[in-house]
């Protein structure tokens, strides 16, 4: 996500309803739909579309959400400073590193529930579950690491386990004994997708797993 340029979509849409002068500020009220619109993408691209911050914008532009709405300049002088404060608050937000893509976010969500069902068959400690959870842990690894390269606009398309380790190691996205953890993490991902469970041991699936949940945490929660 692009912050210096959604920062200046931000700034041209106040600069639509609001051209500052030395005695004040002349008022363009006859731009408020547009301003409104350019807000709802902002924060529909920052938040996500169904998020608290939409909805209650969606609300406060509504008439009648305050006394002084009954007079039509009243109601456009008080969506223009909505505008402004859910501008100014979701740049801050952004800025800070406090909030990702709807998408994103989604993706961690799918991914957190691949991981925990891996965990769970682990958990069940029979020989059987062993293997399932040992594959399905093989293959959210695999999963994990593209979408964080894909997220990244890194060129992951198309290129094996270790192809993609690589190009993470090269973006810096994994440093030092994390990059070669993963690239390590290979081997284990070969032998699990060719079913060679006698050189795979539990300790080797539960350091995996452990593995790919901090991946998800760090970069999808």
């Amino acid at each position: 996500m692009d912050i210096t340029t959604i920062e200046q979509r931000a700034e041209t849409i106040k600069a639509s309803l609001k051209t500052i002068k030395p005695e004040g500020f002349e008022f363009h009220g006859e731009n408020l739909q547009g301003a409104v619109q350019g807000t709802l993408s902002i924060l529909t691209l920052i938040y996500g579309a169904k998020s608290l911050q939409v909805a209650q914008f969606q609300a406060r532009i509504k008439p009648g959400q305050d006394p002084g709405d009954v007079r039509s300049r009243q109601y456009e002088l008080r969506v223009t400073n909505d505008v402004f404060s859910a501008l100014d608050a979701a740049i801050a937000d952004l800025r800070a590193g406090l909030v990702q893509s709807e998408r994103i976010r989604g993706k961690g969500e799918v991914l957190g529930d691949f991981v925990a069902t891996a965990r769970s068959a682990l958990t069940k400690g029979s020989a059987e579950t062993e293997k399932v959870a040992a594959v399905l842990v093989a293959a959210a690894l695999e999963e994990v690491l593209k979408q964080i390269g894909e997220n990244l606009s890194i060129d992951v398309y198309d290129r094996d386990m270790r192809g993609v380790v690589q190009k993470l190691k090269d973006a810096d996205v994994l440093i030092g004994p994390q990059a070669a953890l993963a690239m390590g993490y290979s081997q284990y991902r070969d032998k699990a997708f060719h079913a060679q469970f006698d050189q795979i041991d539990r300790a080797t699936i539960e350091s995996a797993l452990a593995f790919v949940e901090g991946l998800v945490q760090k970069h999808f929660m």
